[in-house]
């Protein structure tokens, strides 16, 4: 089976996290929802770096993805996510090859080094 040419999400870090957004992929419109899981002793803790690469002990980046159709929402994801592996949901492929947040871009809007690229493809 062909490797799936994968799209850019429209990932917003400076945004800061939880982030959602909207997005068309052929006829189907899906709903992307990205939040940090952290546990308060993470957060708590003096950063030698402020930048969290996800999944670190004890914080994981979460993906929920769902369609909209006539009769509401159908869920097709809710996971963690771990670089390298590849996500299905429903029709669509995901990949998630960088996820570096940084604390303050929790519940933050700002430029402070995050970066999550993720990518999708229809199957």
């Amino acid at each position: 089976m062909a490797t799936p040419s994968y799209l850019r999400l429209p990932i917003e870090p400076t945004e800061g996290f939880p982030q959602a957004f909207r997005l068309q992929l052929g006829a189907r419109i899906y709903q992307f929802h990205l939040y940090v899981n952290a546990a308060e002793d993470v957060l708590r803790a003096a950063p030698a770096d402020p930048v969290l690469d996800l999944p670190a002990a004890g914080a994981f980046l979460v993906l929920r993805v769902a369609r909209e159709e006539p009769s509401g929402l159908v869920s097709l994801l809710r996971r963690k996510l771990v670089p390298g592996v590849e996500y299905r949901a429903g029709e669509l492929s995901l990949t998630f090859p960088t996820m570096r947040v940084a604390r303050q871009n929790l519940n933050g809007v700002g430029e402070f080094g995050s970066v999550v690229v993720g990518g999708v493809a229809l199957r």
